[in-house]
């Protein structure tokens, strides 16, 4: 497949203009309605805001002469960074997509000529540049960035809880380590995937409560390690310190369903000692053990108070864990395992995905969702994983589950297809999931042609694949005269879903 080229012919090479002082404000703001919402809660808006409205900031000099600025203010590359990640999602910025190209390939060439010189904004605005490569499309710009972040935040000590005076400083030091972390977890999710940083590096406490964040009166929080111990308060644990745990249970279980899966695993998924009963259980836990206050069911709670779009982003990672590993048993034979194993699982994959398109249904319609790659990444899954469903035999899904229709499977697909669509002026990597989408669509409709009700007989009459363990190899390979049987075996989830890394790559 043919590379991008390392600039689009559009880019000019020519020193940086920056736009008016209220333009610039205009696409901070977003930054800040928008994706410091996701994984980049890492800059005290106040100071920063009011640092671009004072005189000491003047669009004409700041790049070529830039004032000193504090460890809470933004830098040169911090700014341009921002400007590259959502020039795209300003409405009336006229030719906004070149806009964002144009400031992210003059942000580059800042980071370039930084790339030694290890400095709290540095690392800030490395991962912000490496988000807005994933969106380009540029897998391997962006991971070489976080990378380079992760080693300059170890250089910086920024992996040790900070002993300064200044408790914002030292929450801003955190935040920065832990948006580094996460920026990591989703560069290397997946069967290629490789962390840039390890958990036992990070010794800080997990990021405070935003409201405390920003009025600057931090309180103390718990070390990611003691999340699970039974006297740490769950109840005081911020919804930013709760997906920093999430990230690697997700981690864990895109690992498992890219290398072994349910093809690959030795052992029954009802066995306590399998790879999917442990993770199942694990995020269970999870779950169970979360403050009442997020629960999903106080969505509407948490549009009312302001904090929709980030409680959304943290569940739509949890409701990806839970898709990504019912999906690989949900072919399985409805009778296999213990009494009413596959329909609760079934049910579970039915309710999960409900619920994650809900939070698109819910908050597109008021600008509250996270337009970023990780969540047009979950708008992919739920529409891949509806076409996945819709293809399964109609009568055999009716006989177990009378209320939930093939079409409305498919009609979720096309609503998520008219959401991508919505998004990929903005996002060249969108345009890629939309195109796979539609490949989906071709390919499953296919198998669905072949289905009738002969095929669930001669999937039955099989024999007893508890015997086997292989719950996706329902059909050996002498298995003879009929062409279905044969399409829905080879439905190998590995290769027909991208997972994060490679989804992430296929715009490459």
């Amino acid at each position: 497949m043919k590379k991008k080229s390392l600039m689009p012919k559009t880019v000019s090479q020519n020193p940086v203009i920056l736009p008016s002082k209220e333009l610039i404000i205009e696409m901070v703001q977003i930054f800040f309605d928008n994706q410091y919402k996701g994984i980049f809660p890492i800059f005290h808006k106040p100071t920063f805001m009011s640092f671009l409205r004072s005189d000491e900031f003047n669009p004409v000099t700041f790049i070529e002469q830039p004032p000193i600025t504090t460890p809470l203010q933004p830098n040169t590359v911090v700014l341009l960074a921002i400007l590259a990640l959502c020039a795209r999602l300003h409405k009336t910025l006229p030719d906004a997509l070149n806009a964002s190209l144009d400031f992210g390939w003059h942000a580059r060439k800042l980071v370039l000529a930084e790339f030694d010189n290890p400095t709290l904004s540095n690392v800030q605005a490395l991962c912000v540049l490496s988000s807005h490569e994933w969106g380009e499309g540029n897998a391997s710009r962006s991971y070489m960035y976080v990378g380079l972040a992760a080693r300059m935040a170890m250089i910086l000590g920024l992996n040790e809880e900070p002993t300064g005076t200044n408790e914002l400083e030292n929450e801003v030091r955190r935040r920065a380590i832990w948006g580094v972390y996460m920026m990591d977890r989703c560069n290397s999710s997946g069967r290629k995937g490789h962390s840039c940083i390890s958990l036992s590096d990070i010794h800080v406490r997990l990021p405070d409560h935003e409201r405390n964040f920003i009025f600057g009166e931090i309180q103390s929080q718990c070390f990611r390690n003691d999340i699970d111990k039974l006297e740490t308060d769950r109840s005081k644990i911020s919804c930013n310190g709760f997906m920093i745990y999430l990230f690697e249970i997700w981690r864990e279980i895109g690992t498992w369903v890219g290398l072994t899966g349910s093809k690959l695993d030795p052992l029954a998924p009802w066995d306590p000692e399998s790879s999917f009963y442990k993770l199942s259980k694990k995020l269970d836990k999870f779950e169970e053990t979360l403050p009442t206050s997020l629960h999903f069911s106080h969505l509407e709670e948490h549009i009312s108070y302001g904090s929709a779009a980030d409680f959304a982003y943290f569940h739509g990672l949890c409701f990806l864990c839970r898709i990504f590993l019912n999906r690989e048993y949900f072919y399985a034979l409805p009778d296999i395992g213990p009494r009413g194993w596959w329909n609760d699982l079934t049910a579970q994959l039915f309710d999960t995905l409900d619920n994650l398109d809900l939070i698109t249904k819910r908050l597109k319609p008021m600008n509250l969702m996270v337009i970023a790659p990780f969540t047009g990444f979950q708008v992919f899954t739920a529409g891949a994983t509806s076409l996945y469903i819709a293809a399964y035999p109609a009568k055999v899904l009716k006989q177990h589950f009378p209320d939930q229709s093939i079409q409305r499977f498919k009609a979720r697909a096309r609503d998520c297809l008219t959401t991508l669509n919505s998004w990929k002026q903005s996002w060249g990597l969108g345009k890629n999931w939309i195109e796979t989408l539609h490949k989906l669509q071709e390919m499953f409709s296919e198998v669905a042609d072949l289905q009738d009700d002969e095929i669930r007989h001669s999937i039955s009459d099989y024999g007893n694949i508890e015997n086997t363990m292989q719950i996706l190899h329902v059909l050996s390979d002498d298995t003879t005269g009929d062409e279905a049987l044969n399409a829905m075996n080879n439905l190998d989830l590995s290769s027909i879903f991208p997972d994060w890394n490679e989804a992430m790559n296929l715009y490459n």
